[in-house]
């Protein structure tokens, strides 16, 4: 990945890379994830 798209990934003030380790946690628990991605 880039340097310029690490801040993407991030978000603004870390919020998709939290929702990202939520999403990551669920499934680490066996829960079964849908996850719905839209393009802007």
């Amino acid at each position: 990945m880039h340097s310029e798209d690490l801040g993407r990934v991030i978000g603004r003030q870390g919020r998709t890379a939290k929702a990202l380790r939520t999403v990551i946690a669920a499934l680490a628990e066996g829960r079964r994830v849908r996850v719905d991605v839209a393009d802007r």
